[in-house]
């Protein structure tokens, strides 16, 4: 005759209470009270870390048009050397907006390529251009007027696009 050998309950069969002498019968775990101060706690940090995105959201839109910008210039570029044109960005201060066009080498058949608002908080300014309707022209030899474009938020903070006059070459930075 064998004898069964007696096994222990797997942990998740056991109850979480013991009926044996000298246990108070109760159960282990959180108190209510407990459970309320971890759950403010939480949402109290969830809060700030959404403040927190908040505030860098001026700087990232002025990050992302600043290179929009940058990527206008280099596709007029680019254009201008493949479709043998001249290609014209324009700043309208009034209008608060950039334009790009395309014109045969003979400033005719002149086209709206690009028209975009930029943000009432930004300001973009082509530097030593006095003129109305600031410019820059990218030639199909891949040259193009130069200059440099400051792009500033209201909070001080800003880019520079500086275009090669010679190659045509765009680049960008940070300014503070």
């Amino acid at each position: 005759m064998k004898l069964k050998q007696h096994r222990a309950a797997p942990w998740f069969m056991s109850p979480p209470y013991s009926l044996s002498p000298g246990s108070s019968g109760t159960t282990a775990g959180f108190t209510l009270i407990e459970l309320i101060i971890v759950m403010a706690i939480i949402g109290l940090a969830a809060g700030l870390v959404g403040i927190m995105i908040g505030r860098g959201s001026s700087s990232r839109d002025l990050k992302v048009f600043s290179r929009d910008v940058s990527t206008v210039l280099r596709f007029a570029r680019n254009s201008a050397v493949t479709e043998k044109k001249i290609y014209c960005f324009v700043i309208d201060r009034e209008e608060q907006a950039f334009r790009l066009y395309s014109e045969n080498t003979d400033y005719s058949n002149v086209k709206l390529v690009i028209d975009r608002p930029f943000p009432e908080e930004m300001t973009m300014t082509l530097q030593d251009s006095d003129d109305e309707s600031p410019h820059v022209e990218f030639s199909p030899r891949g040259s193009s007027t130069g200059g440099t474009i400051e792009i500033a938020h209201e909070d001080g903070k800003g880019y520079v696009i500086r275009i090669n006059r010679i190659t045509g070459r765009i680049d960008m930075e940070k300014v503070s």
